[in-house]
């Protein structure tokens, strides 16, 4: 009697082991992430390795212990670029570095998952000629990333196309990159010599957020005088950023899903050789550092950019004169003529912009919200904000989430 042997198992019963090198630090990441793990839900499972933190805690599991079947990564460092090469497994890179695509290196004959740098550009150039802006500026990731270079290139060459220059921001030596405030003073001088009105491309959020910070510094009002523009729609930087950040948004959880997707389709071996997928923008999303009102009264400009710096604070129509230098019914003149609005409206819709803000992004009580913008208590802001927005706080915060 033969002895009964166990079922030989299936490549479907083994459950593959794959590494996922994303730092989760950095919300493209985080999306990349959701879209992998989109596709596990799906055509799983998977047993992922994952590694919390940012670029430099990214690492493959041991070698000698982990039995892993396939890395999708976003390779970090030369040793981890050494690890994955001896791992030889399949792979998956992500926005991989000049380095891993030089044909000399191991790397560069694994399959990659690139965003479209070129497409991003050219999509940020025509947003702002379609806002018919004529001056325009471009500061890249203070590293000088392939994609920052890449997203300079078609910037420039889009305006060139259109019959606009451009002028470009000199990344920062080594002491500057180790110490923002020294790169600040640069970057402010550099914005306040360019022609205006001004329209800046970053080449990512962080920067954008940088390139705000500067204006602040030099007394720049955004979006009036200079309008900024980043890309990724990171919503931790963009909406906590002063003023909130329009941003190029990516399809971010496309790409991890497509990254997924070809990984699974190189450990089963149903594609053979190198293959390449770009990942595409999806859109302009704007906010405030971008959506200028039609005014050309310096002294009103003035006014908004101390409402919007202040929009905080119980602030009234006095403290804006104040800083203007004029009487209040003056300044309530000036308004009503580049507007069409009082002082006292613009000051409460900005207020109202922020409880928004607040209310759909954090998770304050409508208390601490109230108390933060300076209204007498959460009673008293919740009628004000049902009449500003048709629905109560609580509701406009379920929606958003839920979006």
């Amino acid at each position: 009697m033969t002895p009964n042997r166990p079922a030989k198992k299936t490549t479907r019963q083994r459950i593959p082991q794959v590494a996922i090198l994303l730092e989760s630090s950095h919300e493209i990441s985080r999306g990349m992430i959701r879209g992998i793990l989109a596709y596990v839900r799906l055509h799983g499972p998977w047993a992922l390795h994952l590694e919390s933190g940012g670029w430099s805690d990214q690492k493959l599991p041991d070698l000698k212990v982990w039995r892993g079947n396939g890395i999708i990564a976003r390779v970090p460092t030369p040793q981890v670029a050494d690890a994955v090469v001896a791992a030889r497994l399949p792979t998956v890179l992500i926005d991989p570095l000049d380095a891993y695509l030089n044909a000399r290196h191991p790397l560069s004959r694994c399959s990659r998952i690139q965003c479209d740098s070129a497409e991003v550009a050219r999509l940020a150039a025509d947003h702002y000629l379609a806002n018919e802006f004529k001056h325009f500026a471009f500061v890249g990731e203070p590293s000088g990333m392939n994609w920052s270079c890449w997203r300079q290139e078609a910037f420039v060459l889009r305006l060139k196309e259109a019959g606009y220059g451009c002028a470009v921001y000199q990344n920062p030596c080594a002491v500057e990159r180790a110490e923002w405030e020294l790169e600040r003073k640069r970057m402010s001088r550099w914005l306040l010599r360019l022609p205006k009105p001004l329209a800046v491309f970053a080449a990512n959020d962080e920067r954008g957020r940088q390139v705000l910070n500067a204006c602040l510094a030099a007394d720049l009002p955004v979006p009036y005088e200079v309008a900024v523009l980043g890309v990724n729609n990171d919503v931790m930087i963009c909406e906590t950023s002063q003023p909130p950040l329009s941003s190029v948004a990516v399809d971010m959880e496309q790409a991890g899903y497509t990254a997924a997707e070809l990984l699974d389709k190189l450990m089963r071996k149903a594609l053979r050789g190198q293959q390449r997928v770009s990942f595409k923008p999806q859109q302009v999303v704007t906010r405030a550092s971008t959506q200028r009102l039609q005014v050309n009264d310096r002294l009103v400009i003035r006014a908004l950019e101390y409402i919007r710096i202040n929009a905080g604070l119980n602030i009234r129509v006095s403290d804006v004169a104040d800083h203007a230098g004029v009487t209040p019914r003056w300044l309530e003149k000036r308004f009503a003529q580049s507007l069409g609005r009082s002082a006292m409206d613009e000051i409460q819709r900005v207020r109202i912009a922020t409880v928004c803000s607040l209310v759909a992004h954090t998770g304050l009580t409508f208390s601490e919200i109230a108390r933060r913008c300076g209204f007498t208590g959460a009673n008293h802001l919740g009628v004000l904000f049902r009449d500003a927005c048709g629905m109560t706080m609580r509701d406009y915060r379920e929606r958003h989430r839920h979006a």
